[in-house]
């Protein structure tokens, strides 16, 4: 156990040196004006339905499994700890059901954003601080940080979103540091493995931000073939951050399968919930076509009630409840003692064979709908775009919660006004595709003119690789929208930082020093130091 223990308070102490250090603390003062202008001029914004569900559904299908856990749990921390002062006058209100929905309060919903907002701060700064060691570079970066206001906008919404940006932003910080080293330290490997489980545990398409070190360690070890020391050190490098990738995925999974046995939910499935929306596409044939189609996917499917189920589905239309409510009362009908929960996983799992019927078998429009939305997200869905839908979002989600402060009258109005103020209503005309596009093509000239460093330069490509694989993988799964597009927000301001770090290289040495060029022997293992590189 002290084995274990050791390491962990190494690894703490390196998180609080980095975190408090100077650099970091003014680094995140001067990205503060943002975060001030987002909650001086809007309420606590939500995110649908999606959102309300994540703070106040008790433990379940809804806030373990279509939501990973880690958002619900935290979200709802702020709110039960000013219940609990609130209550401390009466003993009794303080007793706590975990299976009872959570009451809102305005008060903790306003600790939740600014909490949200200082972890946001302190990610960009530490994204800043490893990207940079120059203090003009530094606030070169910090200004284009903060000219993407969609960064501070999504951290105002009640949403897993919210903390999904965070996270990726820490992320590519890591990747920054762990690129940029001779060696990969533990204290960095620890981090690195702990921010991939949180980012899978708070959104399930994160999967794809495993593959971005590994990336950069597979391109280095194909550019270095000819040199055997060196491709041994990348190739070993790329098989450790693979190794600690599987086991955050791993250990992710784990916990949602303790979670269902803890609360009695039968584990299993929900992607049927995501890949019912475009089962929507049937009606755009022929009627004799459509007809067609239904009676071959009717025949495909082994199971009576998924034959009935499939055209009952297709009138349910639209949201994914409605599909389950039919295809719910079609099991009663034959089996009336299932139990709730019981009843959600059979509906889930009949949900999820008709989907897979429909793929197997896809009607024409599917996958010109898949290739449209794909294209539609990377060349014309800007940031503006991103921030104006969100807006309209948190205008229709007014009405869930009628008694709280952040749905009241006087809210809508700071939206309203929000969506009329220049730099809160998005200011880039540029699609976010056609942004990191420009980004690798500045990195290219950089790196052919000796003025970009090798390990920076294989960083922006693997970012490349996992905007391209978030848009495919998620629009592929669910129909467009522009929220969809936010992670290659995220991921351009990164690369952003990321590039502009290497003009260190015209005044001095940076983040990103040049391994290519030196002949120095890499140290075997990996260091044992909980030196500041650990955060």
């Amino acid at each position: 156990m002290s084995r274990m223990w050791f390491p962990l308070c190494s690894f703490l102490r390196a998180c609080r040196r980095r975190l408090f250090a100077k650099e970091t603390l003014l680094c995140a003062l001067a990205l503060s004006s943002g975060s001030l202008v987002v909650m001086l001029n809007l309420p606590v914004l939500w995110r649908d339905y999606d959102g309300f569900g994540q703070i106040t559904a008790p433990p379940g299908h809804l806030t373990i499994l279509a939501f990973p856990p880690l958002y619900p749990f935290l979200s709802r921390l702020p709110v039960l700890f000013v219940s609990a002062l609130s209550g401390l006058a009466d003993p009794h209100s303080l007793e706590v059901n975990i299976n009872r929905p959570v009451l809102l309060n305005n008060l903790g919903l306003v600790l939740l954003v600014g909490a949200q907002q200082l972890a946001l701060l302190f990610a960009l700064a530490l994204l800043v601080v490893k990207c940079s060691r120059r203090p003009l570079v530094r606030c070169v970066i910090i200004v284009v940080l903060l000219c993407h206001p969609v960064l501070f906008v999504i951290a105002q919404f009640v949403s897993s979103e919210a903390l999904a940006t965070i996270l990726a932003i820490t992320l590519i910080a890591i990747a920054v540091h762990l690129a940029s080293e001779d060696e990969l330290t533990r204290n960095g490997l620890i981090a690195l493995g702990l921010c991939l489980y949180a980012n899978v545990m708070t959104r399930h398409n994160a999967l794809v931000y495993f593959v971005v070190l590994p990336l950069v360690f597979l391109f280095g070890t194909i550019t270095f073939l000819p040199d055997q020391r060196k491709r041994r050190a990348h190739f070993r490098k790329f098989l450790i951050t693979s190794a600690v990738g599987a086991a955050a995925f791993i250990a992710a999974k784990l916990t949602v399968v303790d979670l269902c046995l803890a609360f009695h939910e039968p584990y299993r499935s929900v992607i049927g919930r995501s890949l019912i929306y475009r089962f929507d596409l049937i009606d755009r044939m022929p009627a004799e076509e459509k007809a067609a189609y239904l009676r071959k996917l009717q025949t495909s499917a082994s199971d009576p009630i998924t034959k009935q189920a499939i055209p009952a589905v297709l009138m349910a239309k639209g949201y994914w409840g409605n599909s389950m409510r039919v295809i719910k009362d079609l099991i009663q009908l034959q089996d009336k003692r299932l139990g709730s929960k019981k009843l959600d996983a059979r509906a889930d799992h009949y949900l999820n064979e008709i989907c897979q019927l429909c793929y197997q078998a896809p009607p024409p429009a599917l996958f010109a709908d898949i290739r449209a939305t794909i294209v539609h997200s990377l060349s014309r869905t800007t940031p503006s775009d991103i921030i104006q839908f969100l807006y309209q979002n948190a205008k229709r989600s007014l009405k869930k919660t009628g008694h709280l402060a952040s749905c009241s009258a006087d809210a809508d109005s700071q939206i309203h006004r929000a969506e009329e103020t220049w730099w809160l209503r998005g200011f880039d005309p540029i699609p976010c595709g056609i942004t990191f596009s420009v980004i690798l093509a500045l990195a290219i000239i950089l790196r052919s003119l000796g003025r970009f460093q090798g390990d920076a330069f294989r960083l922006l490509l693997a970012l490349g690789v996992v905007n391209v694989l978030m848009m495919v993988g998620t629009l592929s799964l669910t129909p467009y929208s522009p929220r969809f597009v936010l992670p290659s927000c995220v991921i351009n301001a990164g690369a952003f930082a990321i590039l502009l770090g290497g003009l260190d290289n015209l005044f001095l040495p940076g983040c990103f020093r040049r391994k290519d060029q030196h002949n120095s022997t890499p140290r075997r293992g990996v260091e044992q130091s909980g030196s500041s590189s650990g955060s």
